[in-house]
């Protein structure tokens, strides 16, 4: 080999090595807006940024508006707290949702909420790795991101960039009046909150290189009303080419109906504001009940944000021609989603909550009856003799399987509707392990207990209650979900084979203590076939 030939290899061998560099996260990060710093994790490799601001406070005249760029600083900010959370009753904890459910109150609330935080690994051999951002749930009208189970070391430290952020909520995210579509110039209003999600996926496109993560692989993961937002995200034309993946858990917007820019307007003209002696309510019966929704832009703007909790109004997106083009369905069909690959899926103890046709309202056998007959029609003879009842007992056991498999059908349905004219793959899972835990035995697999498995995040809180099955669990199920950040495709070495979606074939993923496809027997499945297809009008697909 002569001396020409050596000094080539040698130069390509630094090359290569140049290439695969270490990324080392600097001391002070430059973001478009400024220079930030963070603080380390529990594990100090990670690096954690607090409380940045990805988009103007929309407070005073930026109230009920689009968000709006943030104001550039001088020096370096300093990000080691989470920032406030959105304006919302006190949260505390309830039911199954315990402690390490329950944001942290200690930034306090406020209408200035616009921030998010982010987990990276500060010295990795990836200098762009999948970024997920992470959108909480919360009913649109609580929640945070500094709730405990969203803590993203356990993502970061297997190469992902954890992003989790605040968006405004109730009558501040959602608020939908005519003269505030007047004033816009896309005769539009309400859907701030989703703006919101919007403008912070921008904030990750341009920055987030900054933080070691790849602006062209990121995902959008959200449970309950953020699996409904996520959803949302994926039938806007707005929030297209922001992310590439997406992860809705534990809500389906199939079988609800998304209400419309009009009805949102009505819904606010008649909004009320309730009072107690002059002071926002309280316990007390002395209520005077005003209305909110007659009076003028500026005076609604001018009220106290803490007054402003008491004004009665649904909290929801609607369909606006403008964020949100269409029903679910209605867009779907159009062929007009963000058609990113899907993964999906319930939690056991979300029939509780969603699926029955009680809702979480008690079952009794002539009631489970009149319903099947009201909600099933002309099919409700067959609905019964499938879930069969001959009293109170049987019909609470009935309706809470049936609720159970309509979970796992929709599940379905969501990979059947979204394949009509999309190309991407959907993967669906069924949750139904028991965290452990006082009353864990009560609780079973309540819904959100797969969030802190998805982000591999066990809370000391729990203390000795977590066994090897948990962090088994959790190890697996973060693996998923970071081989789907990564490719699209959950399934990697080690892992059960986890199939796509295949239309014909009603099947989910079942995670928990099995980890394996499950499916409903035949003639169960046939039923749920049939009424879906009616319902959805789906037989000439």
């Amino acid at each position: 080999m002569n001396k020409i030939s050596v000094l080539i290899i040698a130069a390509l061998f630094m090359f290569s090595c140049t290439k695969s560099q270490t990324f080392r996260l600097p001391d002070e990060v430059e973001i478009e807006s400024g220079g930030i710093t963070g603080i380390p994790g529990r594990n100090h490799s990670i690096m954690v940024f607090k409380g940045i601001p990805y988009a103007a406070p929309p407070v005073g005249d930026l109230r009920w508006r689009a968000p709006q760029p943030v104001e550039p600083w001088k020096g370096i900010k300093s990000c080691d707290k989470f920032g406030p959370s959105a304006m919302q009753a006190p949260q505390a904890p309830f039911m199954m949702w315990s402690t390490e459910f329950i944001i942290d109150t200690s930034p306090g609330y406020s209408e200035d909420c616009l921030t998010l935080n982010v987990w990276t690994d500060a010295e990795s051999s990836d200098g762009k790795r999948p970024v997920l951002l992470f959108i909480h749930g919360g009913g649109y009208t609580s929640g945070g991101s500094s709730c405990e189970i969203y803590d993203g070391e356990g993502l970061a430290k297997k190469g992902v960039v954890v992003v989790t952020i605040n968006y405004r909520l109730g009558v501040f995210g959602f608020f939908t009046h005519p003269a505030l579509s007047g004033e816009s110039e896309n005769r539009v209003s309400g859907n701030y909150g989703i703006l919101d999600m919007i403008a912070a996926l921008k904030w990750v496109k341009e920055n987030i290189a900054a933080f070691g993560g790849d602006p062209g692989n990121v995902t959008i993961q959200g449970q309950s009303a953020g699996a409904s937002a996520v959803t949302v995200l994926l039938l806007s034309p707005l929030a297209r080419g922001l992310f590439h993946r997406a992860i809705p858990q534990s809500f389906s917007l199939l079988n609800r109906k998304i209400p419309t820019l009009s009805e949102m307007e009505a819904a606010g003209l008649k909004s009320a504001i309730t009072y107690n002696n002059g002071t926002p309510m309280d316990q007390s019966d002395d209520r005077v009940i005003t209305p909110f929704g007659s009076k003028s832009l500026e005076e609604m703007r001018a009220m106290r944000a803490e007054d402003m909790l008491s004004v009665s109004l649904p909290s929801s997106p609607n369909v606006d021609g403008y964020v949100l083009p269409g029903d679910t369905l209605e867009v779907l069909k159009g062929g007009h989603q963000n058609d990113v690959p899907v993964l999906a899926g319930m939690v056991e103890g979300d029939a509780m909550l969603f699926s029955g046709m009680f809702e979480g309202q008690p079952v009794d056998f002539e009631r489970y009856v009149e319903s099947a007959q009201e909600k099933y029609a002309e099919d409700a003879d067959r609905f019964l003799a499938l879930y069969p009842a001959k009293n109170d007992a049987e019909a609470a056991a009935r309706n809470g399987e049936s609720a159970l498999d309509n979970l796992n059908v929709l599940s379905y349905y969501l990979g059947k509707t979204r394949s009509i004219k999309g190309r991407t793959d959907t993967y669906v899972y069924y949750f139904t392990h028991v965290m452990p835990g006082p009353q864990s035995a009560t609780h079973g697999a309540f819904h959100t207990a797969d969030v802190p498995y998805s982000f591999n995040y066990f809370s000391p809180k729990r203390g000795d209650y977590w066994t090897k099955l948990d962090y088994d669990i959790g190890n697996m199920m973060s693996d998923y979900w970071v081989n789907f950040m990564k490719t699209g495709d959950p399934n990697g070495q080690g892992l059960p084979e986890w199939p796509a979606w295949k239309d014909g074939n009603l099947e989910v993923m079942e995670l928990g203590d099995t980890f394996s496809p499950m499916s409903i027997s035949q003639e169960k499945a046939d039923f749920w076939k049939a009424y879906y297809n009616k319902k959805f009008d789906l037989n000439s697909y």
